[in-house]
Protein backbone atom coordinates (compact mmCIF):
# COMPACT_ATOMS: atom_id res chain seq x y z
CA UNK A 1 0.00 0.00 0.00
CA UNK A 2 1.33 3.53 -0.77
CA UNK A 3 0.66 7.13 0.99
CA UNK A 4 -1.87 7.74 -0.90
CA UNK A 5 -3.80 5.06 -0.55
CA UNK A 6 -3.27 4.81 3.18
CA UNK A 7 -4.21 8.04 3.61
CA UNK A 8 -7.25 7.60 1.77
CA UNK A 9 -8.53 4.71 3.31
CA UNK A 10 -7.47 6.25 7.03
CA UNK A 11 -9.17 9.50 6.20
CA UNK A 12 -12.47 8.65 6.80
CA UNK A 13 -12.27 6.28 9.74
CA UNK A 14 -9.90 8.78 11.63
CA UNK A 15 -12.76 11.28 11.25
CA UNK A 16 -15.48 8.96 12.73
CA UNK A 17 -13.89 7.85 15.62
CA UNK A 18 -12.71 11.82 15.92
CA UNK A 19 -16.65 12.43 15.96
CA UNK A 20 -17.38 9.34 18.43
CA UNK A 21 -15.05 10.78 20.70
CA UNK A 22 -15.88 14.74 20.36
CA UNK A 23 -19.20 15.19 18.36
CA UNK A 24 -17.90 18.01 17.25
CA UNK A 25 -17.40 17.68 13.16
CA UNK A 26 -14.85 20.75 12.90
CA UNK A 27 -12.98 19.68 15.71
CA UNK A 28 -12.69 16.11 14.85
CA UNK A 29 -11.64 16.85 11.49
CA UNK A 30 -8.77 18.92 12.62
CA UNK A 31 -7.84 16.62 14.61
CA UNK A 32 -8.11 13.60 11.52
CA UNK A 33 -6.03 15.82 9.47
CA UNK A 34 -3.22 16.51 11.96
CA UNK A 35 -3.09 12.59 12.13
CA UNK A 36 -3.13 12.37 8.49
CA UNK A 37 -0.43 14.74 8.30
CA UNK A 38 1.74 13.62 11.08
CA UNK A 39 1.44 9.91 9.43
CA UNK A 40 2.55 11.64 6.04
CA UNK A 41 5.85 13.45 7.12
CA UNK A 42 6.76 10.22 9.08
CA UNK A 43 6.50 8.32 6.09
CA UNK A 44 8.62 10.45 3.75
CA UNK A 45 10.77 11.05 6.41
CA UNK A 46 11.75 7.80 7.58
CA UNK A 47 9.68 5.28 5.13
CA UNK A 48 6.46 3.76 6.66
CA UNK A 49 5.31 2.78 10.01
CA UNK A 50 4.99 -0.40 11.25
CA UNK A 51 1.48 0.05 11.69
CA UNK A 52 0.45 3.12 9.77
CA UNK A 53 -2.87 3.14 11.19
CA UNK A 54 -2.05 2.58 14.65
CA UNK A 55 0.04 5.77 13.87
CA UNK A 56 -2.41 8.29 12.72
CA UNK A 57 -5.08 7.21 15.35
CA UNK A 58 -2.35 8.06 18.22
CA UNK A 59 -1.66 11.65 16.71
CA UNK A 60 -5.50 11.68 16.01
CA UNK A 61 -6.04 10.85 19.83
CA UNK A 62 -3.63 12.96 21.34
CA UNK A 63 -5.07 16.24 19.34
CA UNK A 64 -8.61 15.72 20.63
CA UNK A 65 -7.77 14.74 24.22
CA UNK A 66 -5.76 18.45 24.36
CA UNK A 67 -8.21 20.02 22.30
CA UNK A 68 -10.98 18.35 24.93
CA UNK A 69 -9.28 19.61 27.37
CA UNK A 70 -8.36 22.78 26.33
CA UNK A 71 -12.71 23.00 25.33
CA UNK A 72 -13.15 22.15 29.41
CA UNK A 73 -11.40 24.56 30.85
CA UNK A 74 -12.77 27.72 28.90
CA UNK A 75 -16.39 26.21 28.77
CA UNK A 76 -17.26 28.72 31.09
CA UNK A 77 -15.97 31.46 29.35
CA UNK A 78 -17.85 30.19 26.16
CA UNK A 79 -21.12 30.84 27.80
CA UNK A 80 -20.69 33.82 29.32
CA UNK A 81 -19.46 34.86 25.73
CA UNK A 82 -22.55 33.39 23.85
CA UNK A 83 -25.60 34.27 26.28
CA UNK A 84 -25.68 31.49 28.37
CA UNK A 85 -25.75 28.81 25.79
CA UNK A 86 -28.37 29.92 24.17
CA UNK A 87 -28.86 28.06 21.07
CA UNK A 88 -29.04 29.96 17.59
CA UNK A 89 -31.67 27.23 16.45
CA UNK A 90 -35.31 29.43 16.86
CA UNK A 91 -37.18 25.89 17.30
CA UNK A 92 -35.89 23.63 20.37
CA UNK A 93 -38.13 21.46 20.39
CA UNK A 94 -37.16 19.89 16.65
CA UNK A 95 -33.75 20.34 18.05
CA UNK A 96 -34.15 18.00 21.17
CA UNK A 97 -36.01 15.39 18.60
CA UNK A 98 -33.31 15.55 16.02
CA UNK A 99 -30.48 14.51 18.42
CA UNK A 100 -32.04 12.99 21.29
CA UNK A 101 -30.77 9.13 20.12
CA UNK A 102 -27.77 10.63 19.36
CA UNK A 103 -27.12 12.56 22.62
CA UNK A 104 -28.74 9.33 24.38
CA UNK A 105 -26.12 7.01 22.74
CA UNK A 106 -22.69 9.35 23.35
CA UNK A 107 -23.83 9.83 27.11
CA UNK A 108 -23.93 6.14 26.62
CA UNK A 109 -20.19 5.74 25.39
CA UNK A 110 -19.00 8.45 27.45
CA UNK A 111 -20.11 6.84 30.90
CA UNK A 112 -18.10 3.41 30.05
CA UNK A 113 -14.83 3.47 32.04
CA UNK A 114 -12.18 4.86 29.99
CA UNK A 115 -10.61 1.84 29.16
CA UNK A 116 -13.23 0.27 27.37
CA UNK A 117 -14.46 3.28 25.87
CA UNK A 118 -11.07 3.73 23.86
CA UNK A 119 -11.23 -0.18 23.17
CA UNK A 120 -14.71 0.22 21.62
CA UNK A 121 -14.03 3.38 19.63
CA UNK A 122 -11.04 2.01 18.09
CA UNK A 123 -12.57 -1.22 17.06
CA UNK A 124 -16.17 -0.12 16.37
CA UNK A 125 -15.55 3.50 14.56
CA UNK A 126 -11.97 3.44 13.98
CA UNK A 127 -12.08 0.04 12.20
CA UNK A 128 -8.75 -1.22 13.78
CA UNK A 129 -7.89 -4.53 13.68
CA UNK A 130 -7.92 -6.02 16.86
CA UNK A 131 -3.82 -6.30 16.80
CA UNK A 132 -3.69 -2.84 16.08
CA UNK A 133 -5.88 -1.71 18.34
CA UNK A 134 -4.03 -3.58 20.87
CA UNK A 135 -0.73 -2.38 20.14
CA UNK A 136 -2.37 1.46 20.26
CA UNK A 137 -3.82 0.53 23.62
CA UNK A 138 -0.41 -1.49 25.36
CA UNK A 139 -2.60 -4.10 26.14
CA UNK A 140 -2.65 -7.63 24.54
CA UNK A 141 -4.91 -8.88 22.21
CA UNK A 142 -7.25 -10.51 24.01
CA UNK A 143 -7.49 -7.73 26.61
CA UNK A 144 -8.30 -5.94 23.72
CA UNK A 145 -11.05 -8.00 22.92
CA UNK A 146 -12.53 -8.23 26.64
CA UNK A 147 -12.66 -4.13 26.96
CA UNK A 148 -14.75 -4.61 23.72
CA UNK A 149 -16.95 -7.15 24.80
CA UNK A 150 -17.52 -5.19 28.45
CA UNK A 151 -18.45 -2.40 26.82
CA UNK A 152 -20.84 -3.69 24.04
CA UNK A 153 -22.40 -4.92 27.44
CA UNK A 154 -22.66 -1.85 29.04
CA UNK A 155 -24.46 0.21 26.75
CA UNK A 156 -26.41 -2.47 25.53
CA UNK A 157 -28.03 -2.72 29.33
CA UNK A 158 -27.83 1.70 29.04
CA UNK A 159 -29.66 2.03 26.11
CA UNK A 160 -32.00 -1.25 26.63
CA UNK A 161 -31.98 -2.43 23.35
CA UNK A 162 -30.18 -5.08 21.29
CA UNK A 163 -28.64 -2.92 18.74
CA UNK A 164 -24.67 -2.86 20.04
CA UNK A 165 -24.46 -6.61 19.41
Amino acid sequence: MDLEETLRDLAPRLLRYGLARCGDRALAEEAAQDGLAALARRWRHSGPPDQAGGFAFAVTRRRLFRALARRRLLAPLAALANGHGRHPDPDPERRAVSRADLDRTLAAIRGLPRHEREALLLVAVGELSSDEAAALAGVSRSALKMRVLRARRRLQAALGNGATR
